[in-house]
């Protein structure tokens, strides 16, 4: 019976604390410390992290796994930026972040390889850009750094591109948002990534644009997808991104493997 642990992204907020007590309550098995609340409003962004020690202290008190940390994204995130000021600069916000996070003993940080719109001509300098700051960044934490699959026109958007920005930097894992897919299927990009799949974002979508919905509630083949997760050996959190009460995520998840394992035995 393949069942891997069940989690939740968790935006670190003024309710955080009630949120992180929710998902306890209903069993969940590990969260993503999400730090991207404000990533349009840089003055609250600041302010959010100017209490950064806050959430660490609620989460150093629970017993669920701080399966990943998800760096914030946007403009002043641009990893891939071809200005050097610009590029270096948000390595450096992201290197603070794992100097005062690090204590906690993540599992990974999760980031964006790019911002948008990036046209074609200035994909392969971009990409470049990208792979030279995930170079750095591996040397400035113990936990493993994953790129998100990302959709339209982002670095990452499809399995392909993922798997020569992994395959590119030592150390580098795969964050596979499985709703971002739009020009493949969520189960087939897997079957190319594979074992560099080191954790999940976990919603279903329409396959237009990227929606966040339940799982069920899309045109996701969860089967197929649970099944394409389980051949390629994967053994992370199956994390959650949507944004409803944690009971109904566990009772989503419950669902799901039910109906998948039930379907293998018969």
């Amino acid at each position: 019976m393949y069942r891997p642990r069940v989690g939740k992204s968790i935006s670190f907020g003024e309710d955080f604390s009630s949120r992180m007590s929710e998902a306890e309550s209903a069993g969940l098995d590990a969260f993503d410390f999400d730090l991207c609340a404000h990533w349009r409003e840089r003055e609250k962004e600041i302010a959010l992290y100017g209490r950064l020690e806050d959430g660490l202290q609620r989460i150093e008190q629970s017993p669920l796994l701080l399966n990943g940390v998800h760096i914030s994204f946007g403009p002043v995130w641009e990893f891939s930026a071809v200005d050097e000021r610009s590029r270096a600069s948000a390595v450096r916000l992201a290197e603070e972040i794992f100097a005062r996070v690090d204590p906690a003993g993540p599992g990974c940080y999760i980031l964006h390889g790019s911002w948008e719109p990036i046209a074609d001509g200035e994909r392969p300098r971009r990409l470049e850009q990208l792979k030279r700051s995930l170079r750095e960044l591996r040397e400035r934490t113990a936990a493993r750094i994953c790129v998100e699959s990302l959709p339209r026109t982002c670095l990452g958007n499809t399995s392909r591109e993922l798997k020569d920005i992994a395959d590119g930097v030592d150390g580098i894992d795969v964050c596979l948002d499985c709703n971002h897919f739009l020009r493949e299927k969520p189960e087939d990009a897997v079957a190319v990534l594979g074992s560099r799949i080191r954790t999940t974002h976990i919603s279903d979508y329409d396959f237009v644009d990227e929606r966040h919905w339940l799982p069920g509630t899309g045109k996701i083949d969860w089967n197929a997808f649970i099944g394409a997760l389980e051949k390629a050996g994967y053994d992370g959190v199956f994390n959650y991104e949507v944004k409803v009460p944690a009971r109904e995520i566990k009772e989503n998840f419950e669902q799901l493997f039910a109906a998948y394992n039930g379907r293998q035995r018969s």
